[in-house]
């Protein structure tokens, strides 16, 4: 799978590598030893924390500022892929709402031109823009190194849904795309709601996972584990359990972290469900925490 960047910039798609069923880990691979809490979110309260996020997408080659936004729509808001591309939804900071835990709303309809979906995202990128309203500072968070932890209930993905947890390069770093978990994905007769999608985009040595975890991911909440080791590793975990393993072309820059609720269009048919008549209007990503910490 190429990358969203270079789905940004209007790359063609090709098919999802190799792909690996999981089974049970040992009690080793389970076993993450968490040292020292770095961040703790549990939305609380009624508003996203501006301390930590942003409720649009941004990267370093963007400069911080929010992809393809459109200035008649609100803003800053953003959208991962272009219009009538492969992602249907433009994200607006109103579907991110925050009561007790947070919720990713992706909605039928959109006022921005080319797009059939409102979708959402939060990233922890840091910023300091000034978007015609005077300075925007969010101090953000990145990881270089780690064990991030993110507790969800994932939404429908057989029609279209596209759900991710996912990291790219943060300022001063010069890694690759990571993708912890991807939703939607179709692999031969597998439930695309049982199916987890991890992937590093080394585009070398590296392949992608996929996991069948034998559950609705949208019946219910899980934990996505993700193990940093700079230069040496990178493992994802399902409830736990080890789905996903890496240890060659690891990147060894500080990451930021993105949680997006998006729509897929007929442009990803190839490896991904699409969007059609049976799409629910509404579809809601929930997330109870996300936590990242150090690793002894």
């Amino acid at each position: 799978m190429l990358t969203r960047r270079q789905l940004l910039s209007g790359a063609a798609a090709g098919l999802a590598g190799p792909m690996l069923f999981g089974g049970a880990a040992s009690a080793a691979d389970r076993r993450c030893r968490r040292k020292t809490l770095l961040v703790s979110d549990h939305f609380t309260g009624r508003a996203l924390n501006s301390q930590l996020w942003n409720p649009y997408i941004c990267d370093n080659p963007s400069n911080g500022w929010p992809w393809l936004m459109q200035n008649d729509v609100a803003v800053p808001s953003s959208a991962i892929g272009g219009p009538n591309s492969f992602n249907e939804d433009y994200d607006l900071p109103s579907y991110v709402q925050v009561s007790n835990g947070l919720t990713l709303r992706c909605q039928r309809g959109s006022a921005a031109p080319g797009y059939t979906f409102t979708g959402s995202v939060i990233c922890s990128y840091p910023t300091d823009n000034d978007f015609g309203s005077g300075a925007i500072h969010t101090p953000g968070f990145t990881i270089a190194g780690g064990y991030v932890e993110v507790r969800a209930k994932m939404p429908d993905t057989r029609t279209g849904g596209w759900p991710a947890i996912w990291f790219l390069p943060a300022p001063g770093g010069d890694g690759v795309e990571i993708d912890l978990h991807e939703g939607g994905f179709v692999s031969g007769t597998t439930d695309p709601n049982h199916l987890m999608a991890s992937n590093v985009h080394t585009g070398g040595g590296n392949r992608q996972f996929f996991t069948d975890t034998g559950v609705d991911l949208s019946a219910g909440f899980h934990t996505y584990g993700f193990e940093y080791r700079p230069g040496v590793s990178i493992k994802m975990y399902f409830d736990g359990g080890l789905v996903a393993s890496y240890t060659t072309e690891i990147p060894s820059g500080p990451y930021y972290l993105i949680l997006n609720n998006s729509v897929a269009g007929a442009a990803a048919d190839s490896w991904h469900t699409v969007v059609g008549d049976s799409t629910p209007s509404s579809n809601d990503m929930l997330v109870s925490y996300v936590e990242v910490n150090t690793l002894s």
